[in-house]
Formats: C-alpha cells, sequence, structure tokens
C-alpha cells in the first residue's frame, strides 16, 4: 500500500514545495493525459444536443474490443455500469452550460426523444442515429462520448493500494454532414508525484491527495472543455 502518514505527508509537502518551484513553469500545463484534436468550423454551430458518455460494456460482461461509432475504429472497454456514465454525462451538462455561448439540448429531452424516434438509445448508435437524432431536434452538433475504463481507487486519500484509472473519449459531430470536427481523450492512472514528477498539475488539482474515479475524470473533463469550439 502507498500511505502518506501525517509526518511523512508534511515531508513530502514540503519537498512538494520545492519542486513546484521548478516546476512553476508548468503550472498552466494541461492535466497529462488530456488530448484534444479540432478542425475548422465550416458552418456556424449554435444548438448542440448532449448525448453524454455510453459504456459500452455493462458489468457482467468481459471487457473486450468495441467499435467507436465516431473514428470507425476498435478500442478495448473494460465493464462500467451506466450509473458511471450518467454522473459523469451530468458533469458534462453542467460544464457546458457553465462555458455558454450554445443553446443546449439536454441529455434527458435526447433520451426521450431517441425513443420517440425508434432508437433502443441515444448513447447507442450509429453517427447516421446521431445525425437523424439532431436533424429531429433542429440541432447543428451532437456531443456524445464513451467510457472504456473506470478502476475506481482501493483505499483512502492517502493511502492506496491500487490508484484511481479511467479512460474515455468524447465527440462533436456537425449534423450537417455527420463530420467529427472536435474531439478529445482522457487516458489516466493517477500515480504519486514521486513516480512522475512531470505530472505536478495533477499532484496540484488533488491537494496531494489520491482522488476517485469521478474525481479524476472531471479533472480531465475540464481540461478537454476547456479546448471545445466556441460558439459561432
Amino acid at each position: 500500500m502507498t500511505i502518506l502518514s501525517s509526518k511523512t505527508k508534511g515531508k513530502s509537502h514540503g519537498a512538494a514545495l520545492a519542486i513546484w518551484m521548478m516546476l512553476l513553469p508548468l503550472g498552466c500545463a494541461p492535466v497529462r493525459g488530456a488530448l484534444t484534436e479540432s478542425k475548422a468550423l465550416s458552418s456556424p454551430i449554435q444548438t448542440i444536443v448532449v448525448v453524454g458518455f455510453r459504456a459500452p460494456v455493462p458489468p457482467g460482461q468481459s471487457p473486450g474490443m468495441v467499435l467507436n461509432p465516431f473514428g470507425g475504429a476498435f478500442h478495448h472497454a473494460e465493464p462500467v455500469s451506466q450509473e458511471v456514465a450518467d454522473r459523469l454525462t451530468a458533469g458534462l451538462f453542467g460544464k457546458l452550460i457553465a462555458r455558454g455561448g450554445y443553446r443546449l439540448i439536454s441529455p434527458g429531452e435526447a433520451r426521450t426523444h431517441a425513443m420517440d424516434l425508434g432508437f433502443p438509445s441515444p448513447a447507442v448508435g450509429t453517427l447516421e442515429m446521431f445525425q437523424k437524432l439532431g436533424q429531429s431536434l433542429t440541432a447543428d452538433g451532437v456531443v456524445a462520448g464513451n467510457i472504456y475504463r473506470w478502476r475506481e481507487r482501493k483505499g483512502v486519500d492517502y493511502g492506496v493500494d491500487v490508484p484511481a484509472s479511467v479512460e474515455f473519449d468524447l465527440y462533436l459531430l456537425r449534423v450537417e454532414d455527420k463530420t467529427v470536427i472536435w474531439k478529445g481523450r482522457f487516458d489516466k492512472t493517477q500515480q504519486s508525484l514521486a513516480e512522475n514528477v512531470l505530472d505536478f498539475q495533477t499532484f496540484l488539482k488533488a491537494g496531494g491527495r489520491w482522488v476517485s474515479a469521478h474525481e479524476l475524470a472531471v479533472m480531465g473533463l475540464d481540461h478537454l472543455i476547456m479546448t471545445f469550439p466556441e460558439a459561432k
């Protein structure tokens, strides 16, 4: 078990302060593990359907390869509960509201409308299904993603046997032509500062603690949303 006692914690924070002085230029750097990519907008995006996250492999099933409808490639995924997906979706919706600029259609409304269209769920579908959902709601874009890994921390704030580990991606689809105009990916297992001194930003945001899987995911989501396209 990796443990920080009160005495060790004090020494650790003292050492961290010295390291912080050396790594100050990295203070505004993104949390390591967050990657984004975007394309120039050829037409304005003003209304977005927030479908949110899906869990490709539900609890009770074995880990395996799943098809990512946005990239057209297979990706390894582990069992993740719908409750986890719904909670991260709620966080995503809240962050997009706080960011402002877009007219947003909520995940709940998207789910209801998908059922009206005969889709089993807006989070389980093809690009064509996402396009039809967006068109039926007179939206310019659809935001959706996948959670591939969600391993909860085993331990407490200052001592763990197993650290939290998450992986998810997120896409903004242009309804007009089914083009992915922005995508983000977060893949991270928390490490101690001693294990990875370059990941100082995560250390700061975690307050020197071992965080839960949800806290780790929110850190990643924050950095993805920072690069989300501005409303036009």
